[in-house]
């Protein structure tokens, strides 16, 4: 009895030790030259894909609330190339169909639509090629909903 009690105590003094003294992980500061380094790393949910503005939506004049009752935020995109997904929007993208994108920060420029914004964008038009983030969630009725947060325009 006094043997495996010894045991025990022992076998736990040891995980805590070892608890203790575990390496940390160690994240090291990402230095890109890009605008925002959400476009070179794919989240669980996203795509870094490049695309073509193929048409942009009117602004919405019901959401009165919103920077889309005066700014467009929503174009239709197609998807030109897969970059990389993350394990959650592996398999999302059909580059065979076009895809719907709601831009968060509207498709015009952001010092046009608020200057204190910090993030700075230029604005898009039809014929615009980009590298983005696209945002992948489910949506009702089996189907998936995107979002663009930021972009870099692509020069032809």
């Amino acid at each position: 009895m006094k043997i495996k009690l010894t045991g025990i105590l022992i076998s736990s003094i040891l995980i805590l030790i070892s608890c203790k003294h575990s390496k940390h992980m160690q994240v090291s500061k990402i230095n890109t030259t890009e605008t925002n380094n959400e476009l070179s790393v794919a989240s669980p949910s996203s795509c870094i894909v490049v695309a073509t503005v193929l048409s942009i939506y009117p602004p919405d004049s019901t959401q009165v609330d919103s920077w889309c009752s005066k700014f467009s935020c929503t174009a239709l995109l197609q998807i030109d190339e897969i970059k990389s997904c993350g394990s959650g929007a592996t398999g999302m993208i059909d580059l065979t169909s076009n895809t719907e994108a709601g831009f968060i920060f509207t498709l015009a420029p952001t010092d046009s639509v608020d200057q204190t914004l910090t993030m700075k964008l230029p604005g898009l038009k039809i014929g615009d090629k980009i590298l983005t983030a696209l945002h992948i969630m489910p949506s009702l009725g089996n189907s998936t909903k995107c979002s663009v947060y930021s972009y870099k325009i692509l020069t032809q």
